[in-house]
Parts: structure tokens; sequence; C-alpha cells
């Protein structure tokens, strides 16, 4: 009788832990809330033509020393280019090192589902919860879908950082609210 106990005491709290450990990241708005220009802040570093290469998020800590203000990025719609096509408004193609920061508008309160792409490593946040987490190299395809909560309409602050070894890039977002389809993130929403 008590291995049975056990047992089921087990399972109940196996499922309760799978319940908590889905539930909706809960996001926090920006405070106070700003009133941004359109599109990304960034900042990029260089590490040089192949074979130097960034291999994961790790180089793209230690590089951030030496990144320099890049020329705003329009939002996250930098679909997979061409090889040897520069990354996002840097004007290299291989090597590339970018911390971008901003804002992102949600219209109303609810659940979302935000799904961070990339080719190669990325390191997404909003509202102070991670999103989109890649630390090695792939080619453009979907990271994670994560469900957020957002408590209220308005501004949430996103940072990203995000590398580029050789080959092809992109950066790109798509969301949608609970219940709705998912579509690529208009540029709209992204303010500095």
């Amino acid at each position: 009788m008590t291995f049975v106990r056990t047992g089921a005491l087990a399972v109940a709290m196996a499922l309760i832990a799978g319940v908590a450990m889905s539930a909706p990241l809960k996001l926090q708005p920006a405070n106070p809330q700003p009133n941004p220009k359109a599109g990304l802040d960034v900042m990029y570093a260089w590490e040089g033509n192949p074979p130097r290469k960034i291999q994961n998020l790790t180089k793209v800590k230690q590089m951030a020393k030496k990144m320099q203000p890049g020329q705003p990025l329009r939002g996250l719609d930098y679909r997979d280019t061409s090889d040897g096509d520069p990354v996002l408004t840097f004007n290299e193609a291989y090597n590339v090192a970018a911390k971008i920061t901003g804002y992102i508008k949600f219209d109303s309160p609810g659940i979302y589902e935000l799904e961070t792409w990339s080719n190669d490593g990325v390191d997404a946040w909003v509202g102070g919860q991670q999103i989109g987490y890649v630390n090695g190299r792939q080619g453009c395809e979907a990271n994670q879908r994560t469900e957020v909560e957002v408590p209220q309409a308005g501004w949430y602050p996103l940072k990203i950082s995000y590398f580029q070894k050789y080959g092809t890039s992109c950066l790109m977002m798509k969301s949608g609210k609970q219940g709705e389809r998912i579509t690529w993130t208009p540029n709209e929403v992204f303010g500095r």
C-alpha cells in the first residue's frame, strides 16, 4: 500500500511540475513606457574573413567590447540571404556578431506565441524573458516557440545577441495571439 501511495504522489508531483513548466512566461513592460522611433538599434563586431570563426554566443560576449553602432534595423525581417551577402545592416558577410536592442509593442494583453528564426546563433529576450536560444550554427530555421503572457498593452524591452559565421544569414520573428495564426512579425511593432 505504501508503494502505491508513493507512486501516486510521484505521478501527482510530476503532473504539477509539468503544468508549472508549461505556463506562459510573464513579460515585464518597459517602465516608463517609451515613445520610440521605428526600428531597432544594433551594434556590430567583425571577427574577420574565414578561416576566423565565431562558433557560439560566448564569442559574441567576448567581442562586445569592440562593437560599434550600425545602421538601425527596420525590425526582425531579415530573410535568408545568398552566400556572400551582407549580414543585416552590416557591410560584411561572415563572422559577424551583433547586439540588438529596442522594444516590441503588443496592442492588447493576453497570451502570445513568439518564435525566433536564425542563421546562425541567437539569444533573444523580450520583457525580461528568454524567448529564443541557439548557441551554435544552423541554417535559417525556427528556434523554439515560446508562450508569453503580456499583462498590458504597450512596449516591452527587447534584446538579442546574434552571430553569423559564414554561408547565408537570417534573423526573423513570428508571433501571434493564442488561438490565432502565428505569422511573421511586422516591422511596425519594433521601436528604438
